[in-house]
């Protein structure tokens, strides 16, 4: 049975350096699911529909991941 995640993550700025600092974090915690076996299925941008003084732009990513089957001894 194949196991499925949604996660949101932070992926641009309006500041250079913020930008820099979550794009590496996001990065990070992609790769981190990546090693746990999770695998990427797709990328979706997350509207803002209030205005605000945040900065901050988000996207959802959609994981999913295969169950390992342990191996059979004879």
């Amino acid at each position: 049975m194949i196991r499925f995640k949604k996660i949101t993550l932070v992926i641009k700025n309006s500041s250079w350096w913020k930008e820099k600092k979550y794009r590496k974090e996001s990065a990070a915690y992609l790769a981190s699911h990546r090693k746990q076996g999770w695998r990427f299925i797709k990328k979706e941008m997350v509207n803002n529909k209030f205005p605000n003084k945040d900065t901050r732009s988000f996207c959802t990513y959609y994981l999913k991941k295969r169950p390992r089957h342990k191996a059979r001894s004879n």
